[in-house]
């Protein structure tokens, strides 16, 4: 489970900065793609924590 929930950080990451480099943000639209990344990782960690 834990090469599972790594590789899909992993595999966030890298899809992100290669979005990020074909598409440049703003400073708004980074801010709120910050808190939706953060968001998700939140909801991500509390599932992961209520399955184990």
């Amino acid at each position: 489970m834990c090469n599972f929930s790594a590789g899909l950080v992993l595999g966030t990451v890298m899809g992100a900065s290669i979005i990020i480099a074909l598409h440049p943000m703003n400073k708004r639209d980074m801010r709120k793609a910050y808190h939706r990344a953060e968001r998700m990782m939140d909801k991500m960690s509390h599932r992961l924590r209520d399955w184990t």
